[in-house]
């Protein structure tokens, strides 16, 4: 069997759903549909997700801008509560009984890191990245019940995400595993501010190996 076909099977019977909305304040524009090497950042994260995963859904405040990439568009049921919203929204609509949740500004996904963490999920609410700055709820896996506590997180007014899981029992790996997969972590790299594009940028054209700042975050 080919990486690829091991990557989908560990993926099949889960969702991966996308989030694509957010106010992208800091970054001043709409972080989806930035360029980067000729494609859209979301395109990136498209590319990977729709080629392992049987289920791709994109969670959104306006969903009309994101119909030209013919996939399903949840709108985000909960626009107060920010990524956190999102994340309940995407994890109760899915169809299959995990998810994998990723920010739609993350263009270096790595499949066999995430087909890793979808394995490790098992057993577990969920499976999270703890790179050296910390973890990563928006590249992580979580199984349908998980929505319950999210509920309940921002029933109580948790707009935090770390603060709403912390009640899951999430599987956490730790920088030494994920480095096995992916030596650079440059998939756990998202854009936050313009000058995180520069970076992406240099990441691309390769000379991002020896930048050593740590990794942007939402």
């Amino acid at each position: 069997m080919t990486h690829r076909g091991a990557w989908r099977r560990a993926c099949a019977g889960t969702s991966a759903v996308v989030l694509s909305g957010g106010k992208s304040r800091r970054m001043g524009e709409p972080k989806a549909f930035l360029d980067l090497g000729g494609r859209m950042l979301i395109e990136r994260v498209l590319d990977v997700v729709t080629d392992l995963f049987p289920e791709t859904l994109l969670v959104t405040l306006d969903g009309i801008p994101f119909e030209r990439f013919g996939l399903p568009v949840v709108p985000d049921c909960r626009p107060g509560a920010g990524a956190l919203g999102g994340l309940w929204t995407g994890v109760s609509a899915a169809a299959y009984p995990r998810s994998f949740v990723v920010a739609c500004d993350m263009p270096f996904l790595h499949p066999a890191l995430i087909a890793h963490i979808v394995g490790r999920a098992s057993g577990h609410d969920g499976a999270i990245p703890r790179g050296p700055d910390g973890l990563h709820p928006l590249h992580a896996v979580y199984e349908k019940r998980c929505a319950e506590t999210l509920g309940r997180a921002i029933e109580a007014g948790a707009l935090k995400l770390t603060d709403a899981i912390a009640g899951l029992d999430l599987a956490e790996i730790e920088e030494e595993e994920l480095r096995r997969f992916d030596p650079s972590l440059h998939s756990l790299f998202n854009l936050n501010h313009p000058e995180d594009l520069e970076r992406a940028r240099r990441i691309l054209g390769g000379a991002g190996a020896t930048d050593h700042r740590p990794l942007g975050r939402d």
